[in-house]
């Protein structure tokens, strides 16, 4: 079990709880900052499980499904049993399990402007990552909150780079600084800081 790739998107998932990530990037000579943080709810959205319609999986609450996931109630066997599976789902959980080490790498970083593109989509997002590794992953992140130039997000979708090049025409933002926080000890750590960058800001605004 411990070797399927719903098992390990699940770990990756589970060890992302108990982070935070914040990006600040410039735009027009002023300074935005980005909180990314992760919740057990999102997990069967991203994953793409509302695509396996014609499974009959455990059903549980959303922010239980990774804990069942882990524990081994919900299977790779069962959810590869799904019509959609190949096409919907691998490429998502695929994503998942690159995310952390996504995150920690360098990664291009754009306003996400759908308006921009040359085909349709329903993802709705205020931010899109774009991962440097051999495999190119798309990362959308929608606003939770937002209070003066500080907007807290969470993953609103992610997937492997397929026949659509969400990059297209998208806005891109300077990244200047990036930290990973730990949540239950308070540690932080620079992941990057652009050269020549001087972070003057207080990083408990950023809290």
């Amino acid at each position: 079990m411990s070797d399927t790739l719903l098992y390990k998107a699940a770990c990756v998932w589970n060890e992302l709880l108990q982070y935070k990530y914040t990006f600040i990037y410039g735009f027009k000579m002023k300074l935005y900052t980005i909180n990314l943080t992760f919740s057990p709810e999102d997990f069967p959205h991203l994953t793409g499980f509302h695509y396996l319609k014609d499974l009959s999986l455990p059903r549980f609450t959303p922010g239980k499904t990774v804990f069942r996931v882990l524990d081994g109630t919900i299977t790779q066997e069962q959810v590869e049993k799904g019509l959609q599976y190949e096409k919907m789902v691998k490429p998502r959980l695929l994503a998942i399990v690159a995310l952390k080490d996504i995150l920690d790498n360098e990664f291009s970083l754009y306003s996400f402007m759908p308006r921009f593109y040359s085909f349709v989509t329903s993802i709705k997002a205020n931010y899109l990552i774009v991962s440097q590794l051999a495999d190119t992953s798309f990362v959308f992140l929608i606003m939770d909150s937002e209070q003066s130039n500080v907007a807290n997000c969470i993953c609103y979708s992610i997937f492997l780079k397929g026949d659509r090049n969400y990059e297209q025409n998208q806005r891109p933002y300077t990244l200047l600084k990036k930290i990973k926080t730990n949540l239950l000890n308070h540690s932080s750590q620079v992941l990057y800081l652009k050269d020549g960058f001087i972070d003057h800001t207080d990083t408990d605004l950023f809290c």
